[in-house]
């Protein structure tokens, strides 16, 4: 029987329709008692929503080899 946590690990997978059978009934029927989880889903389920409503983009090219040197530089100094 699913719990809680499993249903954390698995959300993705879930939604993504990426279960086994097996899992998926299981993790189904966690989910007819456990409002928790329900309302976890419905929260997962509207922020893929939102981000893909939404679809951030940058607009400048980051230096990553330079961000990486700062916070080097500041991880040394707060040492």
């Amino acid at each position: 029987m699913f719990e809680c946590k499993d249903v954390a690990e698995e959300a993705s997978n879930y939604l993504d329709g990426d279960l086994p059978l097996g899992k998926r009934v299981g993790l189904f029927l966690h989910l007819v008692y456990c409002s928790c989880c329900r309302r976890y889903l419905q929260q997962l389920r509207q922020t893929i929503t939102t981000v893909v409503v939404l679809r951030p983009q940058e607009q400048h090219q980051t230096d990553t080899q330079a961000l990486a040197e700062k916070l080097r530089a500041i991880s040394k100094t707060e040492s």
